[in-house]
């Protein structure tokens, strides 16, 4: 449900100034949305896995689609600027194709969603490698970690992203290799918080849920009011209007406070097929996404007060007819919609063309 609640905040936070889940600017997307698949990714780091075993699920899962899909988006990109007439995104050249997906992310555009894939797979690895030697298994599938070990690598990995927060004033969003360090630097504390809550602090989250919430809603506010321009884009690492430790803490007040509204709403989702796949493949959304956006615009092109010039070069641009923004809604359901079926058909396609070469194989080799 966690899954969810993040996904829908990603796209919304792309189609302009709605904001729908956002408890009316109390908390502001910008702050959590990429923290909370961060957090829960940390939350399910698996120690059982070998150091090999590890390495070839996170690479296949993660590094493989991302330089796929990228390749892709360049094609598209690249016959959509020179036949069609549009001039979104960047060249298709080697740079972009391998360096990119690591300096930047956003260079192809219809593909920026995937810019945090990079970040993720550092956070995940460092974080393995780190915790991994002092992992002991248990009778269970769950493994033991010292608390003292796991509490001190968190505090350790906050003072690194309040470090990478002053650096990136220096970086100043650079697109390089030192954005993409900062960007894991940053995220790292959020990947440990989800497996120092699901270890350690977990069992101690027993306040009744209205509670809590506003206990953390308050906290917020209370923030809100001390520091009334605070701001984080978490991609450029921009950040003003409070300190670093500050900007953790409305990262974490925020995790904790959708954390709670997830469990709240588990049962939805334990009787909703959909919705556990949707949750399963958030990865086809936050990849794919933007060109849903683009079809959506393409569809409405008709309609009276489009914008040609404007759905040709700037992909932030959205198109309401007669400017009712409920059409936010629909734009967000048909674009996971179409998000989802681009991930499924493209796993098809695959799963076809591995099956022929595996008939081909086998008939090549003598058999009958």
């Amino acid at each position: 449900m966690l899954y969810i609640l993040g996904i829908i905040m990603i796209v919304d936070g792309h189609i302009g100034n709605f904001d729908y889940l956002n408890m009316h600017a109390l908390f502001q997307y910008s702050d959590f949305h990429i923290g909370l698949f961060i957090f829960a990714s940390g939350y399910f780091l698996n120690l059982c896995r070998s150091y090999k075993n590890f390495f070839i699920i996170k690479i296949s899962k993660l590094i493989i689609p991302l330089y796929l899909w990228n390749l892709f988006y360049g094609i598209l990109c690249w016959y959509l600027n020179n036949y069609q007439g549009f001039s979104i995104g960047e060249k298709f050249n080697i740079y972009n194709l391998l360096i990119a997906p690591i300096t930047d992310g956003h260079h192809y555009i219809y593909n920026m969603g995937g810019w945090f894939i990079i970040p993720l797979f550092a956070v995940q690895t460092i974080s393995f490698l780190c915790l991994k030697p002092l992992a002991r298994d248990t009778e269970s599938t769950e493994t033991n970690i010292p608390k003292w070990y796991l509490l001190m690598f968190f505090v350790f990995s906050l003072l690194l992203g309040m470090k990478a927060l002053d650096l990136s004033e220096t970086n100043g969003g650079a697109r390089n290799f030192n954005l993409a360090l900062l960007r894991s630097l940053y995220f790292l504390p959020v990947f440990v918080l989800g497996t120092l809550y699901r270890h350690i602090l977990q069992k101690y989250d027993r306040l009744g849920t209205p509670l809590q919430l506003s206990i953390l809603a308050l906290l917020t506010a209370t923030l809100r009011y001390v520091y009334p321009y605070h701001l984080m884009i978490p991609s450029w690492l921009e950040h003003q209007g409070s300190n670093n430790i500050i900007h953790y803490v409305f990262t974490f007040t925020a995790i904790l406070f959708y954390l709670r509204v997830a469990q709240a709403l588990t049962p939805i989702i334990k009787e909703s097929r959909s919705l556990q796949y949707m949750a399963d493949h958030t990865f086809d959304i936050m990849m794919h996404h933007f060109i849903g956006f683009m079809f959506i615009k393409a569809a409405l092109q008709g309609f009276d007060g489009f914008d040609y010039y404007l759905y040709k070069t700037n992909i932030w641009y959205s198109y309401f007819p007669q400017q009712e923004s409920y059409w936010a809604w629909l734009y967000i359901a048909i674009t996971i919609v179409i998000a989802l079926l681009t991930g499924f058909t493209s796993r098809q396609i695959c799963a076809r063309i591995k099956q022929f070469t595996s008939i081909k194989a086998f008939y090549s080799g003598g058999n009958k």
